[in-house]
């Protein structure tokens, strides 16, 4: 068994403006892919002639439902605008905003290449549309269509306008072709998978063996939350996300498995609870759910020419055991 394309899907923030506060945490509103608008707004007459930066924050959620890790995950822009606008990526956090967003530095562009290079070459030229979006130690995907290879920068690049000169970590491999082949600043996701962590207990006779019986998350159902579990009595709990909310009331002689949606947020097992617990005593731990956030930054140029039907397509890779 492994990971599916079908089990990878993409959602917006919750906050999709052009604010201080745009970005956050992950929504339940879908990306579908090849529609109009599915990424950011259109750019009106008067952003294009007075020129525009604009964000969006997206999240990769990794759903398949046997809970397998999706290793070296990553994602890149696969074709540059077909405008003389341009984008670029950055890794985020799970609750990051565009406040926080605009200070990052090393964005990940694309550029084409804009002299043909040969299987043996490992110095390239490429227009990425701004003198940024690359840097030393930059992972580049180089694609033509046909032929594809991933390399590293070594060494600063060497500007003239827009253009980078790139010395690569290796010989490229095979002959890629000037205008049509896109070299692309990777964006690295790791591990995209669910995790706990910060687990507390303020009791000074219950325990709850945690490492035996760790929580059981979901890749479906987890979300990224801090959770706390209050005891009303030796036995009864209830338990409340900082951001979920109340997600019921349970004892500890039965799992404990709030449901969320078709699945679930965890489940704490009966068999970890151990000693006498008291009202008042309390767990707090914390859940991340499967997904890894990115920013799309939009640059639209001041006065650039008119245009329609722009396309820009992100392509994303991740491996399974």
């Amino acid at each position: 068994m492994s990971i599916a394309k079908s089990d990878i899907e993409f959602f917006k923030a919750t906050n999709n403006n052009d604010t201080a506060g745009n970005g956050g945490r992950i929504s339940t509103t879908q990306i579908t892919d090849n529609s109009l608008n599915n990424g950011s707004p259109n750019i009106s007459s008067a952003e294009r002639i007075a020129g525009l930066t604009r964000y969006r924050k997206e999240f990769l959620r990794n759903k398949n439902t046997s809970d397998l890790t999706m290793y070296s995950g990553e994602i890149w822009i696969g074709t540059r605008s077909t405008s003389d606008d341009y984008y670029q990526l950055k890794e985020g956090t799970d609750t990051d905003f565009q406040s926080a967003a605009e200070a990052y530095a090393n964005w990940c562009g694309a550029g084409l290449l804009g002299a043909a290079a040969g299987s043996g070459e490992s110095s390239i030229e490429v227009d990425y549309g701004a003198a940024s979006g690359v840097w030393d130690g930059a992972p580049v995907h180089i694609d033509d269509g046909a032929n594809e290879v991933d390399l590293t920068v070594n060494g600063a690049p060497s500007w003239i306008g827009n253009t980078a000169t790139l010395t690569l970590s290796a010989v490229l491999g095979y002959n890629f072709s000037a205008t049509t082949t896109v070299v692309s600043t990777i964006v690295a996701l790791d591990q995209v998978k669910t995790a706990t962590g910060s687990w507390v207990e303020t009791s000074t006779s219950g325990t709850y063996d945690e490492t035996t019986y760790p929580v059981t998350i979901y890749n479906v159902g987890t979300v990224t939350d801090s959770w706390t579990l209050t005891f009303t009595d030796a036995t009864n709990f209830s338990v409340t996300g900082t951001n979920t909310g109340s997600v019921g009331s349970g004892d500890i002689n039965t799992d404990f498995q709030p449901a969320n949606s078709s699945s679930y947020y965890f489940l704490i097992d009966k068999d970890g609870w151990a000693g006498t617990w008291a009202a008042g005593d309390t767990v707090t731990f914390t859940t991340t759910h499967a997904g890894k956030s990115y920013w799309v930054k939009e640059v639209v140029p001041a006065a650039i020419a008119s245009y329609s039907n722009n396309t820009v397509v992100l392509d994303w890779r991740g491996e399974s055991a």
